[in-house]
């Protein structure tokens, strides 16, 4: 029996309901009407200011737009020792997507959220394209039946880190995980960049069977040379960062995803997962 604290708003609302009890008491209190009204006072500063510590005071997501998230790794060690932050450890990954599923949120995949945009919809995506998605993520996706997007930038056979066909494959009938394309900044920067771009496509259209559509902006870069790359080729919808969650319609080709770094603790993860405005062209600058 969880007492409806299976939520991190359940919870919140029950240390509401106790604080305005105890208030009351204090309040009715037989103390000079001086000790209660300072004591009171200190007592409101005081869950004041843990409200603002903890971030509470962030505005609320709109419901019904699909949030969409931005990881990079998931490994119980960095993947890239010279930005620990763009690693997730996979029990702070699990949990904030069973507390997601404990406040009624819908783990779907990009194009689910475009194509029919629900209410409470969240969208993670992986811009990795490293195996520890298939050997740390897909097994979380599985026990939880959550779904995902992942993100291979132009792969080489010959890098034991990266996915394999057989693995993104196996992902890929799951139902839980679909695979688009990105880039890296060192193929951002490569005269041939144009043709890299149009090579991955056709690469991935054979291993998936299908012409993917979405495309992830990396973390950090500059995105409008990029997209227009990236439309040329044939890609639909175009991945950015922003602040703000916004409708899909409003511009396919720059789609807001929320930065989530991994050195944070669970509850401040979920609330950058949940709540709108913060100050994402720091956090951005961190995990790249």
């Amino acid at each position: 029996m969880t007492l409806g604290l299976s939520s991190y708003e359940a919870r919140f609302r029950w240390l509401a309901a106790v604080w305005v009890v105890l208030m009351t008491i204090w309040v009715m209190c037989p103390l000079s009407w001086q000790t209660r009204l300072i004591g009171g006072a200190i007592w409101f500063g005081v869950t004041l200011l843990l409200s603002l510590l903890i971030a509470w005071w962030r505005p609320r997501s709109a419901r019904e737009v699909p949030v969409f998230l931005c990881f990079r790794h998931v490994a119980e060690q960095p993947i890239d020792p010279a930005h620990p932050e763009a690693t997730i450890h996979p029990k702070t990954l699990e949990t904030l997507i069973v507390r997601l599923k404990a406040a009624n949120y819908r783990l779907l995949t990009a194009s689910e959220a475009i194509a029919t945009p629900e209410q409470k919809a969240v969208v993670m995506t992986f811009d990795g394209g490293t195996r520890d998605a298939f050997f740390a993520l897909f097994p979380i996706l599985k026990k939880h039946h959550a779904k995902a997007t992942c993100f291979i930038p132009a792969l080489d056979s010959q890098n034991v880190d990266h996915l394999k066909v057989l693995e993104i494959q196996e992902m890929v009938r799951s139902g839980l995980v679909e695979f688009g394309s990105t880039v890296t900044a060192d193929e951002i920067q490569a005269p041939t960049f144009l043709e890299g771009l149009k090579r991955m496509r056709n690469w991935l259209t054979g291993v998936l069977g299908h012409a993917p559509t979405l495309f992830s902006i990396p973390v950090g870069e500059e995105p409008a040379p990029i997209c227009a790359a990236a439309k040329q080729v044939g890609y639909k919808y175009l991945l950015t960062t922003g602040k703000y969650m916004r409708p899909v319609e409003v511009a396919p080709d720059d789609i807001h995803r929320r930065v989530i770094p991994g050195n944070k603790s669970t509850l401040q993860i979920y609330l950058l997962a949940t709540r709108g405005r913060y100050r994402v062209g720091r956090v951005a600058k961190q995990i790249r």
